[in-house]
């Protein structure tokens, strides 16, 4: 009887971590816009963040103001997604 091999599943391209009051979070997709989107911070909070993006060795850092992080992680799907397409141009891997 043959086997099955397993499909070869490709890890995520792009690594995104956050930094809010010295705690790091962290996401991964296939796009910049997926990995910023899998970040799961516990709540919006509004405090100067770090935010790096890397694709294998190159990594890209990027200081955001208190109201661009509010406006990444906030309740309103209209607020988050214009957010996340106005950050995610910010990296250019």
């Amino acid at each position: 009887m043959a086997t099955r091999k397993a499909k070869n599943t490709l890890p995520p391209l792009y690594t995104a971590t956050i930094r809010l009051f010295g705690k790091t979070y962290r996401g991964e997709g296939s796009s910049v816009l997926e990995a910023l989107r899998s970040l799961n911070p516990p709540a919006a909070m509004k405090t100067v963040s770090v935010l790096t993006v890397s694709k294998g060795n190159v990594s890209k850092d990027r200081v955001l103001p208190p109201n661009a992080t509010v406006r990444l992680f906030s309740p309103s799907r209209l607020m988050r997604d214009v957010a996340l397409k106005n950050t995610s141009l910010l990296f250019d891997l």
